[in-house]
């Protein structure tokens, strides 16, 4: 059910881990100071929450989150949308196979209302909303655990939040634990949000309408790199993921 690897897609691979790397690395030395990629090439999948035919080698991928995967209505459970990442990234590889989202959750309510989902991979981002709260990493660790646990996915990735312009170094301090954390406990951390990183913790020009989101363009671009980064992912070995 693993696809293949590829030297393009390990190359590709590699860039993302290495971006995400030096981009915890400046959130840390932010944070201790107190101061405070390249496009995707895949082909077109379907638009509009149209589900690509499925076949059974395809990767089962559930999604839990927050605005940034619940789509336009703001809730993942009426459909995927055209602001719906989760749009983007099926096809080709990857199918859609449930999950929880919901605009303005926390990751403590996101742990309080998933279910058990059949999936292969999951995909986790949350925290945004827990920095709009003031809530710091080790508060919301638990509950990204019950969240994992509770899936049940074969294998999980972390991803990251992305910039928050109300509060970026907040928001860069929680991003800094939660990569030590899933590091720490064995699970990859991805970062598709290289796209739209600014300096100093801010967007990209262009990359968000109003600070918090992307623009409509961004969610498929997010997709895009989602699509990548979770067929790069599933191709590592198994036990890069915590059992």
């Amino acid at each position: 059910m693993t696809p293949g690897s590829s030297p393009r897609r390990s190359v590709r691979r590699r860039a993302r881990l290495l971006g995400t790397a030096a981009t915890v690395t400046a959130a840390a030395l932010a944070v201790a100071l107190s101061a405070c990629s390249a496009p995707s090439t895949t082909a077109p999948r379907a638009e509009g929450g149209v589900a690509p035919a499925a076949s059974a080698d395809d990767l089962r991928v559930a999604v839990v989150g927050d605005s940034l995967s619940a789509g336009r209505s703001g809730f993942l459970g009426n459909g995927l949308d055209d602001e719906s990442w989760m749009t983007y990234a099926q096809g080709d590889g990857v199918v859609f196979a449930g999950g929880w989202a919901r605009a303005g959750a926390t990751v403590e309510q996101m742990a309080a209302a998933v279910s058990p989902v059949d999936a292969d991979v999951l995909v986790l981002m949350g925290g945004t909303n827990d920095v709009r709260h003031g809530t710091r990493f080790a508060e919301a660790e638990a509950s990204y655990e019950s969240i994992i646990g509770t899936v049940g996915a074969d294998r999980v990735l972390i991803a990251a939040i992305p910039p928050y312009q109300p509060a970026p170094e907040e928001a860069m301090a929680y991003e800094a634990d939660l990569a030590s954390w899933a590091y720490g406990e064995g699970y990859p951390l991805i970062d598709p949000w290289l796209f739209a990183r600014g300096a100093d913790g801010q967007w990209a020009p262009a990359t968000s309408a109003d600070g918090i989101h992307p623009t409509a363009a961004g969610y498929e671009r997010l997709g895009r790199e989602l699509h990548e980064l979770i067929l790069d992912e599933a191709a590592s070995p198994a036990d890069s993921t915590r059992g």
